[in-house]
């Protein structure tokens, strides 16, 4: 009986043979997946997109909340203002980030605010996406 040695280092026939995708792995198939999915997903989406606000004007007498920009436009009572006419803010209200509010006691949006659909801005789809990235260079 006669035993053969086989050197498995050597690139035979056998070895390049095989195809090129075979020798790609399970990540590298992931991220390409992952790359196809986001970018057709940032085609598929319109130009604009709303999306909710962050910044809210806060009244804890009467546990309300309305937009910064019902505000300016005149589409909320005057609850958040000294009067109708004057866009100063009253002593009671205050500036909140609309991701606190749960702290505050669940506070229910304005009526009016909430008609005019003053609670979601348009933004593009590149601000909607990679809005995070531009403040963080700038």
């Amino acid at each position: 009986m006669k035993l053969e040695y086989r050197d498995l280092s050597s690139s035979g026939p056998e070895r390049s043979s095989r195809s090129r995708i075979l020798s790609l792995g399970f990540l590298d198939f992931f991220a390409g997946s992952l790359l196809l999915f986001v970018a057709s997903a940032y085609f598929v989406m319109p130009r604009q997109v709303d999306r909710a606000v962050d910044w809210v004007v806060y009244e804890s007498s009467a546990n309300t909340f309305a937009s910064v920009r019902c505000i300016r436009d005149k589409t909320t009572k005057y609850l958040f203002t000294q009067t109708r006419d004057v866009l100063e803010l009253r002593s009671s209200v205050r500036l909140v980030n609309q991701a606190e509010l749960d702290r505050l006691g669940k506070p229910q949006p304005d009526a009016a605010c909430y008609a005019a659909g003053g609670f979601v801005e348009k933004v593009s789809r590149w601000e909607y996406f990679f809005g995070w990235l531009t403040r963080a260079v700038s």
